[in-house]
């Protein structure tokens, strides 16, 4: 099978986390005004919770299969038999979890409540298996996998505003959520058919998969108490209002992850054949491009959100989640910390084979989570929930670091780290400038996010930053060619 180019996979991944940054940006404003801190909390608590019963569906396939399908993608049958039996496995375990759960929506007084929102919901664990965004990730089919992303959020943005106009209509936004899902994952499955059932007589080896699948599902599994449980707790011990509070300041926090973290889906197909391949140089190249671009895009980020974070609130969600601005505070610095773990543990120790290592590492950080969610939780609410959130992420990211300089030298350029720390110094002060002298909140906004952008590169140019000017280069190239 030829390979994709990585440029192009690149370009088209940011496309489809650019429009999944935009998307919530024209939905979430309106959404979070018509059903209020309750109604989305609601929704926040459900998905979050349902999210547990999706991880034990999958048992590791999302990220074990895209390392696999990279591996095999050159030989065809081998490629079919692969996608084909962690489809048949993923499928199956998901079938019997998507029971389990609705069983334990009888049992339980506080998902009997919502019965009709968390039952819609939970047919994203059956929908999870069947889109097999794994097998076009392993593929590097990006470009397929973005234009099907935009279309279908488009019909989910449309959709939001022709069916959510009450209070009430929480449980629509969620089916609408769900429903999205179905035509995606329909479509996947339709296209992935010839390549799965290229043949139908293999003997199937589901016995080979359970070490592996074991190991990066209590991977995921650990992963996932730190970075879902907080919203769980919060839904048991609190009320759906702090929810609300919370995940207004966590879903902004995720649009920009998915920013910072977009490369990283897709290094990892490519990172695991260069490391089957035996092509270290290569594999190290991509490394310390990936570390220039996290650490270019996470300093100014963290630094705005932290000093932005009333004005952020105002314009995405509006007065009534005012409360939320504490939050985005805390939590801003996260943003960091996972951009570097997931170079750290996504790039490095899993294309390595060093699953154990990672599992390690974000273990010491669910045992932290845990217990400070449970202990501020009662006692602080969603501010509680934020402080536990960002001092899990920071014992991971120290935890991984000390791992992955004994594993494997990473090479931090502290020429360019000093570099993007004057730029954004002097960027939050222009910032901070403009919010003393205008008082108009969409005016400050309308001048500070250019400004900021432009003062922040413009300075990086005046220092001569390497990544920037080798960017710069390419871009003029490129105009001078067309």
């Amino acid at each position: 099978m030829s390979q994709k180019s990585l440029k192009l996979n690149t370009i088209m991944n940011l496309i489809r986390t650019i429009s999944t940054m935009i998307f919530p940006l024209i939905t979430f404003p309106y959404t979070s005004r018509i059903l209020g801190p309750e109604g989305t909390g609601k929704i926040n608590f459900a998905s979050s919770f349902v999210s547990y019963f999706i991880l034990l569906a999958s048992i590791g396939i999302p990220m074990y299969g895209i390392r696999e399908i990279a591996r095999v993608r050159d030989d065809k049958e081998l490629l079919s038999k692969t996608a084909q039996e962690l489809f048949i496995l993923h499928i199956a375990i998901s079938i019997i979890v998507f029971f389990v759960f609705l069983g334990l929506i009888f049992l339980n007084g506080k998902l009997y409540d919502e019965k009709i929102l968390f039952f819609i919901i939970s047919f994203s664990i059956i929908l999870t298996a069947l889109g097999m965004d794994w097998l076009y990730q392993g593929l590097e089919e990006y470009s397929y996998i973005t234009i099907r992303s935009i279309i279908f959020s488009t019909i989910s943005t449309i959709a939001i505003f022709i069916f959510i106009h009450h209070k009430e209509d929480y449980i629509i936004s969620g089916a609408i959520g769900v429903f999205a899902s179905l035509g995606s994952s329909v479509l996947n499955f339709f296209n992935a058919r010839k390549i799965i059932f290229a043949k139908k007589n293999y003997k199937w080896d589901f016995k080979r998969y359970i070490k592996p699948l074991f190991k990066v599902f209590l991977m995921n599994f650990v992963i996932s108490i730190y970075v879902q449980l907080d919203t769980v707790i919060l839904g048991f011990l609190s009320s759906a209002k702090n929810v609300g509070y919370y995940s207004s300041a966590s879903k902004l926090m995720k649009m920009l992850l998915g920013l910072v973290t977009s490369l990283g889906t897709v290094l990892l197909p490519r990172l695991s054949y260069y490391i089957a391949n035996g092509h270290k140089e290569e594999f190290d190249g991509l490394l310390k491009k990936s570390l220039s671009v996290i650490l270019l895009l996470c300093f100014p980020i963290v630094a705005a959100l932290m000093v932005l974070s009333k004005e952020i609130i105002l314009l995405f969600a509006g007065n009534q989640y005012l409360p939320a601005t504490s939050c985005v505070v805390i939590t801003a610095p996260v943003i960091l910390f996972i951009g570097l773990t997931n170079i750290f543990g996504i790039q490095i120790l899993y294309p390595l084979g060093k699953d154990n290592l990672v599992t390690l590492s974000v273990g010491f950080g669910a045992i932290v989570s845990l217990f400070l969610n449970l202990l501020l939780i009662p006692h602080f609410a969603h501010v509680g929930a934020a402080i536990a959130t960002l001092t899990a992420e920071m014992t991971v990211f120290i935890i991984m670091l000390i791992i992955v300089n004994k594993t494997y030298k990473i090479h931090f350029a502290y020429k360019n780290v000093l570099q993007y720390s004057l730029a954004t110094i002097v960027m939050v002060v222009a910032i901070v400038a403009i919010q003393i002298n205008i008082q108009l909140l969409w005016l400050r906004v309308l001048i500070i996010v250019p400004l900021g952008t432009l003062i922040y590169f413009g300075l990086l140019l005046i220092m001569k930053e390497t990544f920037v000017l080798e960017m710069l280069n390419k871009i003029k190239n490129r105009f001078i060619h067309v």
